[in-house]
Parts: C-alpha cells; sequence; structure tokens
C-alpha cells in the first residue's frame, strides 16, 4: 500500500485480511448504512470518495469492483450485480468511481477477451470478434448485466456515454445474445410501459429508454392533442428518462418556428404547434426546465443545429410572451455555447421582432458571453 493509507481493490488480492472490511463495507452499503465520505488529506495523495469501514477508508470504485469479483467467483448473477450497482449509482451518483468501474469490467470480461481492434489508430475502434474464443462462450448471465450496463450509460450518462452503450450491444450481438434485438424492441424493462407509451385516437407516443428515443405522432391537431404530447414527456423525464434523447414528430400541420436557420425538424414544429394554445404554456415551459441540462443533446440534431434539450420549447415561448423572458434568460446561462449556436438565431429573432429593448440587450448579452461566434446579422445590434 506504500504511503498511502486508503484501500483499493488490488490491496485486497495481495492481503486476504483486508477481505474482512470489504465483505463489511457490502454489508453496509446493502443494508443501506454506508455513507460516502473522504479519504484523508495526505501529502501527495489527493482527496477521494470513500466508505469507513472501523477506521478503514475503502475507495468507493474498490466496494464494486470487490462485488464484481466477489459474485464472479461464487456463480455470476445479473439480478444481483444489477440490483447493488443500483444501489452504489443513488449512493455515490452516476459518477466516474462507478462508472468508470462498469466501463473498466465490460473491457476485461466482454472486449479484450472476445474481441480484437482492427483499427487503423486508437482513435478509430473496429472490434472484431475472436472465433477461437467461441468455444468458451460466455455465460448469459454477463450478457444481461452488459445490457443493464449499457442501459445505464444512455440513461444516467452524458450524451456522449450512448456510443459506449451502443458499442456493449453490437458485442453481446455478436457474442450469440438476441437480447440487443429484444432491447430494441421493448426497451430495458425499467421504464413502466404505462410511462414509456401512451397511445389515444388523437395521438400516439412511444418512447425506447436503451435508445433514448420518443416517437411522437399527432393525428388531430388541437389543444388536446398537444396537452396530452406535453404531459407524457414531462412524465417521462419525471421518471428518469435519457438527459439526451432524439424526438421525432409527426403532425398535420406543417408550422415551423419563424427563426431563420434553425432546423426543420420534427421537434421544430411540435413546439410550434403547441405555442399556438395560451393555455399550454405553462406546460411547455415544464417541459423545458426539465429537459434542459447542460452537456445534453437532442440525438437527432447534430452540426450547427446541435441544441440542448428544451431549446426549442423555450424558443417558442421567447417568441411569443415576455412573461417566459426569466425561462429564456436560465436557458441561455446554461446552455453550451462552445458546441452549440442556435441560440444565436433565436436572440436575432426576438430583436428583430421586439427591437432592441432593455430585455433584447439582456438576451444579447447572455449570447455574447455564452457563445464564440455570434450570427452576422446579431452583431449590428453591437452597443
Amino acid at each position: 500500500m506504500s504511503n498511502r493509507s486508503y484501500i483499493i481493490f488490488e490491496d485486497v488480492l495481495r492481503d486476504k485480511e483486508l477481505k474482512d472490511y470489504l465483505d463489511k463495507c457490502i454489508e453496509a452499503i446493502q443494508t443501506g448504512k454506508a455513507r460516502v465520505s473522504k479519504t484523508k488529506a495526505k501529502q501527495g495523495y489527493p482527496s477521494y470518495p470513500c466508505f469507513n469501514i472501523e477506521g478503514k477508508e475503502i475507495l468507493v470504485e474498490a466496494a464494486l469492483e470487490y462485488f464484481l469479483y466477489d459474485l464472479q467467483t461464487l456463480g455470476f448473477v445479473s439480478k444481483k450485480a444489477e440490483e447493488f450497482t443500483d444501489k452504489m449509482r443513488v449512493l455515490c451518483g452516476w459518477q466516474w468511481e462507478v462508472d468508470r468501474t462498469l466501463k473498466t469490467w465490460i473491457e476485461k470480461i466482454i472486449r479484450n477477451r472476445f474481441f480484437y481492434d482492427a483499427g487503423e489508430s486508437k482513435y478509430e475502434h473496429k472490434w472484431i470478434l475472436k472465433t477461437e474464443e467461441m468455444e468458451y462462450p460466455l455465460p448469459e448471465e454477463y450478457l444481461k448485466f452488459a445490457c443493464f450496463v449499457a442501459v445505464c450509460f444512455t440513461r444516467y450518462g452524458h450524451s456522449g456515454d450512448k456510443s459506449f452503450s451502443e458499442e456493449i450491444l453490437s458485442f453481446v450481438s455478436a457474442l450469440g445474445s438476441s437480447l440487443p434485438a429484444e432491447i430494441k424492441k421493448r426497451g430495458s424493462g425499467l421504464i413502466p410501459r404505462e410511462i414509456l407509451e401512451c397511445k389515444t385516437k388523437e395521438y400516439s407516443c412511444v418512447a425506447n429508454d436503451v435508445f433514448a428515443t420518443i416517437k411522437i405522432t399527432v393525428k388531430k391537431q388541437g389543444e388536446e392533442s398537444y396537452a396530452g404530447v406535453l404531459d407524457y414527456l414531462c412524465r417521462l423525464l419525471e421518471f428518469g428518462f435519457a438527459k439526451s434523447y432524439a424526438i421525432e414528430f409527426r403532425g398535420p400541420n406543417k408550422t415551423y418556428l419563424p427563426i431563420k436557420k434553425l432546423p426543420k425538424k420534427g421537434v421544430n414544429q411540435l413546439f410550434a404547434n403547441a405555442v399556438e394554445y395560451p393555455s399550454l404554456h405553462d406546460k411547455i415551459e415544464k417541459y423545458a426546465r426539465l429537459a434542459m441540462k447542460e452537456f445534453e443533446w437532442y440525438h437527432n440534431l447534430e452540426g450547427e443545429f446541435c441544441a440542448m434539450p428544451g431549446s426549442f420549447a423555450v424558443f417558442a415561448l421567447g417568441l411569443r410572451d415576455e412573461k417566459y423572458h426569466p425561462l429564456v434568460c436560465d436557458y441561455l446561462l446554461l446552455c453550451d455555447g462552445e458546441h452549440q449556436s442556435i441560440q444565436g438565431e433565436f436572440v436575432l429573432a426576438y430583436i428583430e421582432k421586439n427591437g432592441f429593448t432593455e430585455k433584447g440587450q439582456e438576451l444579447y448579452r447572455l449570447c455574447e458571453e455564452n457563445m464564440e461566434h455570434l450570427p452576422a446579422k446579431l452583431k449590428k445590434f453591437m452597443p
């Protein structure tokens, strides 16, 4: 252990006497008695999240690594691994110590054992199945847990984690499992069907939490249809749907927000239609505030059209009613101006409609502080 005082997983492999402390740590986590603290600050060693068991500091990732390792020696059962992982997530958050440990588990147990990289560089991976390893197939319980981990990376991780989720599912499929195909049809099973689906004569909504997609169809234009759709979206996000996702929308009215250079996509059409009903404005704001998350994105909008979830709801309300000026300001403070620029087009449309008023000046200032490059037409309003 050298000069450090805290315990990492490798210490347990070297010193079997430490196993008792890890077992007590696992029991405390299982029974809800464990609390996360920080290792004592020591010169040359940063302070890390840990569990304190009888005076021993056990790093958070060491507890998760030990549990998964111990479960493998006893006989791996996905349900047990899933339940413990979820307790760790609730206790510690979907943070570095948890998600990195699970990623390493996937790489060690599945990727590195059964695949080799035929990519031309370390930045371009092309994983090819090692056919000789198929003589020793991985038990189904491991593949079930791998799929669970894939769902977690989509549901709790950041937008960039979705590619790792897809990679995991591709590994599982290549190993001959039908689980990814089943998940594609029905979702992970972690969110109740009544939350994922809502169908009436006027509209239908279906979501898949594994692939983070929401498909909405309005069959009959009207306030009741859009009220139902907005309520559905809010319920979905409140339950814990992925923070980054794609909205695919189809409706009879091909109306879009009056903002130049905005993509004429379904999500634009959805809020352009919904905002026409004043009684729905508060529902739109509720959705926007639930959806707005820094560094998260609508998956089906890329490049110059990148947009934080909630963007089109905010734009619709911001152009329609100055009552929602605080919402717009909160949005501009939150969105990632380094990777997103469409907010500049909204501010330009707002000023062209309302003039360079006091509120317009505030939006301009927030946009200027948040973005690297303002739209050329917006710069002409520069004081």
